[in-house]
């Protein structure tokens, strides 16, 4: 599973209902965490600008990567790694790492890159 593109459930708190509420989102699998858990990277679009991170967030455009079905510019947030169940990942869009080998290089890379200034960080 490791380097596929899935839907996944995600719990959020929903600001204007005041409650956890649950949506679908594209993730990229990047992981395994155990035996049933996988480490994913949400893929987004980002409606506010000021919440780009000009490192870590990767473009994807929807020519880019038209086997995603992506309906307009979004972003894999290589600095906003989660964990989820097995059972969250509800549909495989497509193999990541097959089909847009450097692109996923890409995002390893950038993935690789967070994760030493947060261990350089702790230091």
């Amino acid at each position: 599973m490791i380097g596929k593109a899935y839907i996944s459930t995600f719990q959020f708190y929903d600001n204007r209902n005041r409650r956890m509420a649950f949506k679908n989102r594209p993730v990229l699998i990047v992981g395994k965490a155990d035996v049933s858990d996988y480490v994913i990277l949400p893929i987004s679009r980002v409606t506010n600008s000021a919440n780009l991170d000009l490192d870590y967030d990767l473009q994807l455009t929807p020519q880019d990567v038209p086997l995603m079905n992506l309906s307009q510019v979004s972003y894999i947030r290589t600095h906003k790694q989660s964990v989820v169940h097995a059972g969250e990942l509800t549909r495989e869009i497509v193999d990541f790492k097959k089909e847009y080998p450097d692109k996923y290089v890409d995002v390893i890379a950038k993935m690789e890159e967070f994760q030493k200034s947060i261990i350089d960080n702790a230091l």
